[in-house]
């Protein structure tokens, strides 16, 4: 490969990203499943791509992947809000998401 040579798109998904998702994900969120932290904080994630990474910790990937598939399947947000979050916290996500927040 010469340094003129294009770099494929995916190939930065090829490193691993533990440590990334770790700085991303406190120890808390990561206590909650990925289905109730997609309820609650989906709506603060302007895009999201950690799911398309390796990682060396099988459960922090399998974590992170069941994330991505969550937040880019059709409904399945809305889904999991109906089934963890409070009326309550519902409409505070609705106005938040109203706000741009």
């Amino acid at each position: 490969m010469s340094a003129n040579t294009p770099v494929s798109s995916d190939s930065r998904f090829n490193e691993e990203a533990d440590l990334i998702a770790r700085h991303f994900f406190s120890p808390e969120d990561l206590q909650l499943s990925p289905e109730e932290y997609a309820a609650r904080h989906a709506h603060l994630l302007g895009c999201f791509a950690l799911h398309r990474y390796r990682y060396r910790d099988p459960d922090l990937g399998a974590w992170v992947r069941r994330l991505g598939e969550i937040l880019f399947m059709e409904g399945a947000v809305e889904r999991c809000r109906a089934r963890f979050l409070t009326p309550e916290e519902l409409a505070t996500v609705e106005k938040q998401k109203a706000e741009g927040l």
